[in-house]
């Protein structure tokens, strides 16, 4: 993970960032998932500052230069790349439903529906037309993020489908995943 991914991640779990010295030329640190993490000083230094120039963290405190907090530019950064790591998950078993994406996007909100398009070609979806997607695995959650970042969720409807006109053209695209 790179340091600045780093930083801001360790920031959004913890709220603020304290950074301790462990030598005089070194920094260190604990990712979330708890593993040790060092950095030459200079290096860690010149992250920050990128992060601080592109308003992404702000100095907490004047008395202390390596205290530092999340901006609201921050927080919108880290929400996007939430979005963009999300995947679904397959389970061992299908469960022999679909899950559809029904939406109905006015023009005004265009860059939010091609981004949705592209977000669910980019997950797995199955294309049935412009505005209904199919994919074999429960998503709601998932789905439910995706439209809550763009703010369309009143144009959005996730349904789970038992069965439809082309299910089986639809299940030879997904045979290699689905497993009853």
């Amino acid at each position: 993970m790179p340091l600045t991914d780093l930083i801001l991640k360790i920031l959004e779990g913890v709220g603020m960032l304290a950074v301790a010295f462990i030598a005089p030329n070194a920094v260190q640190l604990f990712d979330l998932a708890g593993q040790k993490q060092r950095f030459l000083r200079k290096q860690f230094r010149t992250a920050l500052r990128r992060l601080e120039k592109r308003g992404y963290i702000a100095c907490a405190s004047q008395r202390n230069a390596w205290d530092f907090r999340l901006t609201s530019e921050g927080k919108v950064l880290l929400q996007k790349k939430h979005i963009d790591d999300i995947t679904i998950p397959h389970p061992l078993r299908w469960d022999g439903k679909w899950r559809a994406v029904v939406f109905d996007i006015p023009e005004k909100e265009r860059r939010a529906r091609d981004a949705l398009r592209d977000k669910l070609c980019h997950l797995g979806f199955h294309y049935l037309n412009l505005s209904v997607w199919l994919h074999p695995f429960d998503c709601q959650n998932e789905i439910n993020a995706i439209v809550g970042y763009y703010g369309i969720g009143a144009y959005v409807r996730y349904m789970t489908v038992d069965s439809f006109d082309g299910m089986d053209e639809v299940s030879q695209k997904f045979s290699g995943v689905l497993k009853s």
